[in-house]
């Protein structure tokens, strides 16, 4: 079989990536080991959004066009396809809490800086935005309007099926084994027990397994050690349906007892916490995964005080979600350093930034320059 383009992964990126490729008339095939959607981008808290990456300027900016890009994929094909909740999101601190209002601030001048859409909000806006959480009095926060959420399985099967109609072939339960080269070592293509696929383009949208994949398919252990990915797990809790919810907005809470809450897919909230993940890092047993359900039922319960009259730890959903950091914080994207037309991307807030990242790597593809992901690139890592 000969392809233009093969991509591994089958998450919201892989996905994405394919779509894209597939409306230009790129022959695409995109091969998943298991299911699609069903690793990380199935366990994500899935908050689309450059409102809390303030830190890199043009990695703020990618994710930022990555919004804009589902902002666009809404108008285009209705947001209800791809999942998408255009709530807005709501930054709050007390005033108690000194250092988090002073970062708050501080995170709010850099986004006007940068042009994000975003307003202060005082004390009595704060009330108005934010449904039937309460806050301490004198508690003051942001508003991003353009913050959203998105049904991260729901997304991925939306690019499968619009890829799929525009003639890419969706191979599930498929492993990539070998990676195929001529004598001189250019790469032909992929080999699969149905046999090789031969393509110029290999794509690996494989996230956090990037290494491990690499290493296997080429047979050097240094990628599995050397890769430059941190895996950072995340617990996330979802409650069953609320009637009525009482969250209309994504809300995240400042450094001190972190917290952030959006209204889940399923009709109830979903709850998370940097501080919390600690809990389940070494230890995902029963007993730790409830130890740490039950901090973020109680966190929540703090700006819903209500939560647990209607919702028991039993009732609700708890997953942890293995997230890729890139070491120095910043996406992956681009070819491999000596393979020029293998590209690797992995990356943290891959829902946000799925349908962005396949434009580019469509550019890439199509020969186009690509000066956006040069501070992206592999080669800005040692060894690479």
């Amino acid at each position: 079989m000969t392809k233009d383009t093969i991509i591994i992964g089958g998450g919201i990126v892989g996905c994405a990536i394919a779509f894209e490729l597939a409306r230009t008339g790129n022959r695409v095939v995109l091969l998943e080991q298991g299911k699609l959607a069903e690793g990380t981008t199935g366990n994500s808290f899935a908050w689309a959004n450059a409102s809390s990456k303030t830190g890199d300027e043009a990695y703020h900016r990618l994710n930022a066009a990555g919004v804009t890009a589902y902002q666009n994929l809404a108008k285009d094909y209705g947001a209800e396809r791809f999942g998408i909740n255009a709530c807005g999101a709501v930054y709050a601190v007390p005033l108690t809490d000194s250092i988090g209002c002073q970062a708050m601030r501080d995170e709010f001048a850099i986004l006007q800086g940068y042009d994000y859409p975003s307003r202060w909000l005082n004390a009595g806006d704060l009330l108005k935005e934010c449904g039937d959480l309460t806050f301490p009095d004198g508690t003051e926060g942001v508003l991003f309007p353009t913050d959203m959420v998105i049904d991260a399985p729901k997304a991925t099967r939306a690019f499968a099926d619009l890829a799929k109609d525009a003639g890419a072939e969706v191979r599930q339960d498929c492993v990539a084994m070998t990676l195929l080269a001529d004598d001189e070592g250019v790469l032909q293509g992929v080999g699969t027990e149905g046999g090789p696929i031969y393509a110029p383009w290999v794509i690996l949208a494989t996230g956090r397994d990037t290494g491990r994949v690499l290493s296997e398919m080429t047979g050097y252990d240094g990628f599995a050690t050397r890769f430059p990915l941190r895996e950072v797990p995340g617990l996330l809790l979802t409650t069953p349906p609320l009637n009525p919810n009482p969250l209309n907005r994504i809300y995240f809470g400042s450094t001190t007892n972190e917290l952030h809450l959006l209204p889940a897919p399923n009709g109830g909230i979903r709850i998370g916490s940097d501080d919390v993940d600690g809990i389940i890092w070494d230890d995902r047993g029963n007993y730790a995964m409830e130890r740490g359900g039950q901090a973020l039922l109680d966190r929540a319960s703090q700006v819903l005080p209500g939560l647990k009259d209607r919702v028991a730890l039993e009732d609700c959903t708890l997953q942890v979600g293995v997230r890729p950091y890139p070491e120095d914080g910043r996406s992956i994207i681009g070819p491999i350093p000596g393979a020029d037309k293998m590209i690797a991307v992995a990356t943290h807030s891959g829902i946000t930034l799925a349908p962005i990242i396949a434009k580019h790597v469509a550019r890439l593809v199509a020969g186009e320059e690509t000066p956006e992901l040069d501070a992206f690139s592999l080669s800005r890592f040692p060894g690479f």
